[in-house]
């Protein structure tokens, strides 16, 4: 669809629904992240040298991508989440206004006088519509793909096909209300009960990055010693050098911090997208204990 969309109109379209930023996030992302990936491949083949390693540069297009996209995604999740707090509250005043006499259309702008926090302009933004000539109907659809949360699609849903039944909306906003207010209640409790499990995930990850970190500084050494005999009988008589070695240790290491970042952030909410801020935080730790320790 997008491609045969003209510039002007796709760039309208991104205006309209506030995706400016989300865009410039994105294109932001795909640079870095497309540079970094050909540099590894120039320091792969040997084009540039001396400015690190191609593991590196792989490892610079997972923290510029988890890293950008990650900051973005978990500053979105906290508006969402203090957005999916108020919302019970817009909802009731709602069924009060209803209550008192008053169409749903002047009961949305009514309560886009008010002050809601942080949902605020978004109450303003349905208000803009609705004064604008949209139906109620459109402007409640809008603002739950703003959003783009169960709780309130779910909701919204339920007040659009109360206000076509033609029912007691007052008492279906009060249920709603009720309703999401219960969901995010439950939502907090599953994330305060999973939360411990990602503290061990994190605790697991740095331990097993300290006992990589003892052995590659103490234990190692001594092994790949001149004159060691030890590790020269375990390889069944072969020479193997503590340079051949580390790498082994080191990729282990990032495979291990990506994979328990993506499991940390499954635990937390149950998103994928939650992982990315985690897997650049192990990454990067894992990343930097091996330069500043090893220099690998």
């Amino acid at each position: 669809m997008l491609k045969n969309m003209p510039k002007s109109d796709f760039i309208k379209n991104i205006i309209l629904t506030g995706q400016v930023t989300q865009f410039i996030v994105k294109v932001v992302t795909i640079g870095s992240a497309i540079i970094f990936a050909l540099l590894a491949i120039f320091s792969l083949l040997g084009v540039i040298q001396g400015f690190g390693t191609s593991v590196d540069y792989i490892v610079l297009v997972i923290l510029s991508v988890t890293g950008i996209y990650g900051m973005y995604t978990y500053f979105c999740v906290r508006r969402i989440y203090k957005i999916d707090t108020i919302f019970p509250d817009f909802v009731r005043d709602l069924a009060e206004s209803r209550r008192a006499g008053m169409t749903f259309t002047k009961a949305i702008l009514f309560a886009s006088k008010g002050n809601y926090g942080i949902l605020t302009p978004e109450i303003q933004k349905i208000s803009q519509q609705v004064s604008w000539g949209s139906s109620v109907t459109d402007a409640l659809i809008a603002f739950s793909k703003r959003i783009k949360t169960k709780s309130i699609e779910r909701t919204i849903s339920l007040i659009i096909e109360a206000s076509k039944s033609g029912g007691n909306v007052a008492d279906v906003l009060d249920v709603a209300a009720k309703d999401a207010r219960e969901i995010k209640m439950l939502e907090a409790e599953r994330k305060s009960n999973m939360a411990s499990y990602v503290v061990v995930i994190y605790v697991g990850a740095f331990v097993f990055l300290a006992i990589i970190a003892i052995l590659c500084v103490s234990f190692i050494p001594s092994m790949t010693a001149s004159g060691t005999q030890g590790m020269q009988g375990a390889l069944g008589g072969g020479s193997v050098s503590q340079e051949e070695i580390l790498p082994i240790f080191y990729f282990a290491t990032l495979v291990q911090g990506f994979g328990s970042g993506l499991v940390a952030g499954v635990f937390e909410d149950g998103n994928f997208s939650s992982s990315v801020k985690h897997i650049f935080v192990m990454v990067f730790v894992n990343w930097m204990a091996f330069k500043i320790l090893l220099g690998v």
